[in-house]
């Protein structure tokens, strides 16, 4: 029987994303609370000096924080990895997260920094660099552990999630010549696990999230009606 678990997130963090769908994959039962990041309790700061999310409370008295490490944590608490148990498929798989995380950081840095589109082409090609790296090995091997998404997926799921709102705020098609990746992230995208750890209204709420910055992302996608979000 597992410990009593309460998550403590945001509704639209990638990270929390991917702390949630590896609870789904592993039926693992806990409370869900979402915060506000622009208004962050007091409380949380108690549990979590580095006042992050996603933040994973076990027992009502236990503390883990850091996205992956709370899924190593899941992952061996309940005995069914998500992680190949070959050993060099496992550490290729880790490579590539490291790869996901990069792309994340970047995503991060167009959403909150970017000022110029000077700055937009920059950024954009350091993760077209590493999505051609994630496509060289989704071409020779599919994702996934025995049949099932694993940790790989599911961070990629994070990663992909919001490029249709890059899309359209940057007028820029994102899988360009990597038809690879492209399916991959349809195929992710359409999974019940993925789809069901993000509300419904999740590309309209990260528009009104990413429009609410100081940014050139924010200022184009002030001026796309939502319409175009939910066809």
């Amino acid at each position: 029987m597992y410990p009593d678990f309460r998550l403590v997130g945001h509704r639209l963090c990638p990270y929390v994303q991917r702390v949630a769908m590896v609870m789904a994959a592993q039926s693992i039962a806990h409370e869900r609370i979402d915060i506000s990041l622009d208004d962050k309790p007091g409380w949380l700061f108690e549990i979590n000096p580095t006042g992050k999310v996603p933040v994973l409370v076990i027992d009502q008295r236990s503390v883990l924080f850091e996205a992956a490490a709370i899924c190593e944590y899941l992952d061996d608490v309940t005995g069914k990895s998500l992680f190949p148990s070959d050993p060099y498929e496992r550490g290729q798989h880790r490579s590539l997260i490291a790869v996901g995380e990069q792309v994340l950081a970047l995503t991060a840095t167009l959403i909150y920094q970017v000022a110029t589109e000077d700055a937009v082409d920059a950024t954009m090609h350091q993760i077209t660099q590493r999505l051609e790296i994630l496509a060289g090995y989704i071409e020779a091997k599919p994702a996934g552990v025995q049949g099932k998404l694993g940790m790989l997926d599911f961070v990629f799921a994070t990663v992909f999630r919001p490029f249709p709102v890059l899309a359209i705020g940057l007028n820029r098609d994102l899988y360009a010549v990597l038809d690879s990746i492209k399916d991959w992230s349809s195929r992710l995208l359409a999974d019940d696990i993925v789809r069901n750890v993000v509300p419904k209204s999740y590309l309209v709420d990260m528009q009104k999230f990413i429009t609410r910055k100081d940014g050139y992302l924010g200022r184009r996608l002030s001026m796309v009606p939502t319409r175009l979000l939910t066809s």
